[in-house]
């Protein structure tokens, strides 16, 4: 009793907790709940003053207007494509990698797993001219397959640091058992740590899928043509049209929020699953 302190402490201390979590919560979900609001708003309530969250009655003016002036879908579309595309075949490459980097031990292991982790660190817009250069030289400039080939090879690096800290965690004995009983490493992967690892797959999928989502700058200088633009580059393009409107600012930011907040409601769990490395312990 003494060490934890009385029901009551014990009760005003996780309260106090719980205040404090729910402040923060606040701070980080309020713009992004009056984006929300405001793309649904009447035009003359989002600039009253004073300012208020909630529309007296939804008004979806500002999603007609992108409609009938820019083809919404195609863009949603090509950033699927791409998002998706990143996400396949990144992890696939990455789980390989990262199945050779956990059961191998060699000379220069942790330099090599430091390097992977600087590659990610990098700006991309450092790299921005060469990839440039790259993608005219192969012929992949503002084409859809160039850009899932280049989010691919930007997104393994990421996967594989991901990856790596979960196999650490599946037991070696398991493999020595399947090769005993005459598995071959290929089948070890397949059957035995792909199931495994399947929560830390999907782990670094959702960020994978909301880092390409998301990615503007290489996208904004390789994508020339309408057809070929990725959300985030035509929702530049859409607010250029007319930046004084911030009904279409609104309803522009709702079509590239809702997608990443859908991905995150439904695959939290498998979020923390993967960041815990919540595997078997050896």
């Amino acid at each position: 009793m003494a060490r934890h302190g009385t029901p009551l402490q014990r009760f005003t201390r996780l309260s106090t907790r719980h205040l404090v979590a729910i402040f923060a919560a606040l701070i980080f979900v309020y713009p992004v709940l009056w984006i929300l609001m405001a793309a649904i708003k009447p035009d003359v309530e989002i600039y009253r003053q004073p300012l208020q969250l909630l529309p007296s009655r939804a008004d979806f003016a500002g999603f007609q207007m992108i409609l009938q002036r820019w083809p919404l879908w195609t863009f949603i579309f090509n950033s699927l494509v791409y998002s998706i595309g990143a996400v396949v075949i990144s992890l696939g490459f990455a789980l390989f990698a990262a199945y050779g980097l956990s059961r191998n031990d060699f000379r220069g292991k942790q330099t090599t797993l430091i390097m992977i982790l600087v590659v990610q660190m990098i700006p991309a817009l450092v790299t921005a001219i060469p990839i440039y250069l790259l993608m005219r030289q192969l012929q992949l400039y503002n084409s859809r397959i160039g850009m899932v080939i280049l989010y691919s090879a930007m997104r393994i690096p990421w996967g594989v640091w991901i990856m790596v800290g979960f196999l650490n965690q599946i037991p070696r004995a398991l493999d020595e058992a399947a090769t005993i009983d005459g598995c071959s490493r290929l089948g070890i992967l397949r059957r035995i740590i792909f199931p495994l690892a399947l929560p830390g797959m999907a782990s670094a999928a959702i960020f994978t899928f909301v880092g390409t989502w998301n990615e503007f700058a290489i996208a904004s200088i390789i994508l020339r043509s309408t057809q070929y633009l990725s959300l985030p580059v035509a929702t530049m393009t859409m607010i250029a049209a007319d930046p004084n409107d911030w009904r279409l600012v609104a309803a522009t930011a709702t079509v590239n929020l809702v997608p990443v907040l859908v991905v995150f409601a439904l695959l939290q769990k498998h979020i923390v699953a993967g960041l815990t490395r919540g595997a078997l312990k050896g």
